[in-house]
């Protein structure tokens, strides 16, 4: 092989060519003038379209100014203890963030509003990204894989928390005569490392910079005071994870888009103090998704509380959700859309717009559905949807039902929507829910049915078979067949501990003759766990739009 690449080198065209004559990355603010009761963002990218530029979103991003803040309102703080800039974080990754989202082209919806998208994005992100992303990637969308072997579960409030707990970051020594659960395993070392990147306080013990300009580059930073413990924030979400039509999509002028994200910020998390132990928890999100974690409390786990007896910790867009308002994100108030625009060389934008004046674009979008508090052995048969043409896969996703998580006063809250019951650990801040699943979660005598028909010959009994036939192969590059060229971050102990996702490849039961057809999905399986658990069902399903490269209109 290393002959053949250097033959092959040898002969390559070293002539230089431009295709392009200019790229520059140009923002556009939402339209909410700073003011986000419901967490819902609004963009109104008219000035792309008229700017007359080829606009190309896999380079794109997204950047919304966050404001953590844990604020004291019984007791206080100590702020001798540089500790407490690790008593709080977001969960894994930016994307956490996303309830749903609309994406309108030429006034066409081409985007859906669908529930849990943020379900969808964190499975494709697990299974995509390779070690090498990890480390150039992860610290801008804020991404560092929860421990799988470091979930627990507390029946009774603790300094750890209520119910399903992931938080802990302090290490812990390898015990000989523990066993499993009281070693080092007890670590989310995950948490721990995206922390280094929202916990910086150079006040602290830093002397190269301070955080003003830190928050005058944008710099993530930490502010400690006797009363407040207050994280500054700038997500950056790359518009290609944020869903695959801005993959998808090929370079255009004049397109006109409207987007609506639904946020899972503006939420909060009230929690009575007892000593060193959480005493009681009540939280209120907009889309029942919690979207940071709190630390165990005493030192040296992250969390000193001090004389504090009651703290409300909140997440806010630009500002403070509590304190109002009194905390404002140093480096913007208002959320932005950067996009790349290109100038071509005109002998290339003439070959370009004759070689391609329109194009079809085929991309995945989402429906989301649930089935809640399915018991402990049963035999679940689960009509998915009636009908769904176009359908590329689908992932389901157990967690812990409600019920069980935390059935003490955690979380017990009546804003919740209908179904929705007190404890979910997507809504707990001790859980690293939603961006790991219920643990050591089994599945037994899975199968999926599309319209009647069995997708598998045999139903999958055993953990493995369903890893190593499906979720491996799913989003890797070349399927994970390709030794010393792969990608996906999810290894069987993942999967088997923390990462119980099935996966399942629909495209496998469809024809190109049958594709448009719509088509029945039903689940059959066992839950073969110790407990009550939730799911929640995404099926990707095809969309094809056609477009004008040189107008950005939909060809009907």
């Amino acid at each position: 092989m290393a002959d053949e690449y250097t033959f092959a080198s040898s002969l390559s065209n070293q002539e230089t060519e431009f295709q392009f004559s200019e790229r520059q990355f140009v923002y556009i603010n939402d339209q909410n003038n700073g003011a986000y009761p419901s967490a819902q963002i609004n963009f109104d990218l008219t000035s792309f379209a008229n700017s007359g530029k080829f606009i190309d979103w896999k380079q794109s991003f997204l950047t919304i100014p966050l404001v953590l803040n844990v604020n004291a309102t019984a007791g206080a703080f100590s702020t001798a203890n540089a500790e407490n800039n690790f008593a709080a974080s977001l969960k894994n990754s930016v994307f956490q963030l996303i309830s749903s989202m609309s994406v309108e082209l030429t006034n066409n919806q081409i985007v859906n509003l669908t529930s849990f998208s943020n379900l969808d994005i964190n499975y494709k992100i697990l299974n995509r990204l390779s070690q090498d992303e990890v480390e150039n990637l992860a610290p801008s969308i804020l991404f560092s894989k929860d421990s799988a072997e470091s979930i627990t579960h507390t029946s009774t409030f603790s300094a750890q928390g209520l119910g399903e707990c992931n938080n802990t970051i302090a290490q812990t020594l390898f015990s000989p005569t523990g066993g499993w659960g009281t070693t080092s395993y007890l670590q989310n070392k995950g948490r721990a490392d995206r922390m280094k990147y929202t916990s910086f306080d150079a006040a602290t013990n830093n002397k190269f910079t301070t955080n003003t300009l830190a928050g005058t580059v944008g710099k993530n930073f930490c502010s400690v005071t006797t009363s407040n413990i207050t994280y500054y924030i700038l997500a950056t979400l790359p518009m290609r994870f944020l869903h695959d039509v801005f993959d998808k999509l090929p370079l255009m002028r004049g397109a006109y888009y409207r987007l609506i994200l639904n946020l899972n910020a503006q939420s909060q998390a009230i929690c009575d103090l007892s000593g060193s132990a959480y005493n009681t928890v009540s939280v209120t999100s907009p889309n029942n998704v919690l979207p940071f974690m709190l630390s165990p409390i005493g030192v040296g786990s992250g969390f000193v509380s001090a004389t504090a007896t009651q703290i409300t910790a909140s997440l806010g867009i630009a500002k403070s959700l509590v304190p109002s308002g009194t905390f404002s994100h140093p480096t913007m108030n208002q959320c932005r859309i950067y996009a790349a625009c290109y100038t071509m060389s005109p002998l290339y934008e003439e070959k370009y717009l004759s070689m391609v004046p329109t194009k079809t674009v085929r991309y995945n979008d989402i429906l989301s559905f649930q089935q809640l508090a399915v018991g402990p052995g049963s035999n679940v048969n689960w009509l998915v949807t009636n009908g769904v043409s176009r359908m590329r896969s689908l992932v389901v996703y157990p967690f812990i039902s409600s019920v069980v998580n935390g059935s003490n006063p955690l979380l017990n809250q009546t804003t919740f929507t209908a179904g929705k019951a007190a404890g979910s650990p997507l809504n707990s801040p001790f859980s690293s829910a939603p961006g790991t699943c219920a643990p050591f979660h089994n599945f037994s005598n899975f199968n999926v049915l599309l319209s009647g028909s069995s997708l598998f010959q045999s139903n999958f009994q055993y953990k493995f078979e369903n890893f190593l036939q499906e979720n491996r192969a799913s989003l890797g590059l070349n399927g994970g067949l390709s030794t010393g060229l792969s990608s996906g971050l999810i290894g069987q102990s993942d999967f088997e501990n923390g990462y119980g996702f099935a996966y399942v490849d629909l495209s496998r039961k469809i024809s190109p003759a049958s594709d448009d057809v719509s088509r029945s999905v039903q689940l059959v399986f066992t839950n073969n766990s110790s407990y009550q658990v939730d799911y929640i069902c995404i099926i990707n399903y095809e969309r094809e739009i056609t477009v004008s490269t040189s107008t950005g209109s939909l060809v009907i």
